[in-house]
C-alpha cells in the first residue's frame, strides 16, 4: 500500500469513527446509557410524568414540516417512532417567525431562541369573521343612506356592507339616513363577531291620544336587555307628552344584550295629522368565522399537544392560559445529525402549561420538572 492509500483509509477511518459517536436522537436504544438524554419528567394533573426515550419502545423524532407558510419545528414523543395522530404521544412545536434570511440555520436560531415563548392559546386566535350588513335596498331610494366603519373610516354608499373582523376584535359600524320626508336615521351598532348574534333594535311609536306619544323598543339579540334613553330612563317603553304646536319628538336610545353587544338608535319619529311616521328601516346582520392562515397568528409562538392512550386530544389550544403559563427555553446544544441527516439539537425547557380535553373540556396542568426534546431544521 502507498502512502496516498494509507492516508485516505486513515482518513475514512476516522470519519466512521466520528460517525460512529454521533447520538441520534431518532433511535436511543433501551436500556443504554442515553435512555435519559431525552424526555418527560413532572406532573400532569396529578399523574406523574416519566417518559424517556429509548425505555418501554418510546421515542423522540423531531420533523420539520411546513404549516401557514410558516416552519414548524416540532419534537414528538410516541411510541414505537409513530408521527401521526400517535396513541399515545407527546407534540411539541415551534412556529418559526417570518424568515430573515435564506438561510435555514440562521432562521431556526432565531426561532428556537432561549427565553420564554408565547403560546398558542387559542384555536380562535386562527379566526377572523366576515361579517354582512344588510337594509332593504329600496329604503336607499328614500334619500341619501350610507353605512360609516367607526374602527376604519369607510363609507359605503350600497344598501349592503360587508367587512372582515379579526379574532378578539370588536366591529363598530353606523347605518344613517335622511329620508326625503325629513326623517332622520342613524343606528350604530356595536358587535363582537365571535359571539354570531347581534343587538339590533327598532323604535315602534304608538300615537296613544292627541296628547301622548309612546316609545316601546323591540330589540333582537340575547336577552336580558339594558335600555338607557337619553333622558336617563332605563325602562323599554316611554311616554312623551304632546303639545299642538309639536309636528317631530327626537329618539335616542341605547340597548346592551346579554353578550354585550349594543346598539345606539337615534331617530326623528314625525306627527301629522294625527299619524306617525318612525322612518324604520330593518338592519339584518350575519357574522361567519373562516379560517386565519397569517403566519403573524403563530410567530414565534410554541403549541403543546398530548393524545392520551385512549386517543383523547388534550392541547394548549382548547382554552385560555392563566398570567403564569409558561413555556421557556433554558438551553439549547448541538447533538449531531438525525438519521435524514439534519442537524440535531438537544433543547432543554421548562413548561408551566394547562391542557384542554377537545371533547370534554376538562384541563389540566403539564408542569415539567425536566423536559428535554430534539429539534431539527432542513
Amino acid at each position: 500500500m502507498d502512502a496516498y492509500s494509507l492516508k485516505i483509509g486513515l482518513v475514512l477511518i476516522g470519519l466512521g469513527l466520528m460517525v460512529s459517536c454521533v447520538k441520534d436522537p431518532q433511535d436511543i436504544p433501551g436500556n443504554s446509557s442515553e435512555d435519559e438524554v431525552f424526555g418527560l419528567w413532572g406532573t400532569f394533573g396529578n399523574e406523574e410524568l416519566s417518559i424517556g426515550a429509548g425505555v418501554n419502545l418510546w421515542t423522540n423524532i423531531p420533523k420539520v414540516s411546513e404549516q401557514d407558510s410558516l416552519k414548524v419545528y416540532a419534537s414528538i414523543f410516541s411510541l414505537n417512532g409513530c408521527l401521526e395522530n400517535c396513541t399515545s404521544s407527546w407534540t411539541f412545536k415551534f412556529y418559526q417567525a417570518q424568515p430573515a434570511s435564506n438561510d435555514p440555520e440562521a432562521n431556526f436560531q432565531n426561532t428556537i431562541l432561549v427565553g420564554q415563548k408565547a403560546i398558542v392559546t387559542s384555536v380562535s386566535e386562527r379566526q377572523e369573521y366576515n361579517v354582512l350588513l344588510a337594509t332593504h335596498p329600496g329604503l336607499f331610494m328614500s334619500g341619501y343612506s350610507y353605512w360609516e366603519d367607526l374602527n376604519d373610516p369607510s363609507t359605503t354608499f350600497f344598501h349592503e356592507y360587508q367587512t372582515t373582523v379579526g379574532y378578539n376584535k370588536i366591529m363598530d359600524v353606523c347605518f344613517k339616513s335622511l329620508a326625503y320626508t325629513g326623517c332622520m336615521y342613524k343606528q350604530c351598532i356595536s358587535f363582537d363577531p365571535a359571539t354570531e348574534v347581534p343587538c339590533l333594535l327598532r323604535i315602534e311609536p304608538k300615537l296613544e291620544n292627541p296628547r301622548y306619544l309612546s316609545l316601546n323598543v323591540k330589540p333582537t339579540g340575547t336577552a336580558p336587555f339594558q335600555v338607557l334613553w337619553s333622558n336617563g330612563a332605563t325602562t323599554q317603553s316611554r311616554v312623551i307628552p304632546l303639545q299642538d304646536t309639536i309636528a317631530e319628538v327626537y329618539a335616542d336610545v341605547i340597548v346592551v344584550d346579554a353578550l354585550g353587544n349594543s346598539s345606539r338608535l337615534t331617530q326623528t319619529i314625525r306627527l301629522q295629522n294625527l299619524t306617525v311616521d318612525a322612518c324604520y328601516f330593518p338592519i339584518s346582520l350575519t357574522s361567519i368565522p373562516i379560517l386565519n392562515a397569517s403566519p403573524e397568528i403563530f410567530e414565534n409562538k410554541v403549541e403543546v399537544t398530548y393524545i392520551d392512550e385512549v386517543g383523547d386530544v388534550w392541547s394548549s389550544t382548547g382554552g385560555a392560559q392563566p398570567q403564569e403559563a409558561k413555556m421557556t427555553i433554558d438551553e439549547k446544544t448541538f447533538y449531531g445529525p438525525s438519521p435524514l441527516m439534519q442537524p440535531s439539537y438537544l433543547v432543554e425547557l421548562t413548561a408551566h402549561i394547562w391542557l384542554y380535553n377537545e371533547t370534554t373540556g376538562e384541563a389540566k396542568l403539564f408542569n415539567s420538572e425536566r423536559l428535554s426534546l430534539s429539534l431539527s431544521h432542513p
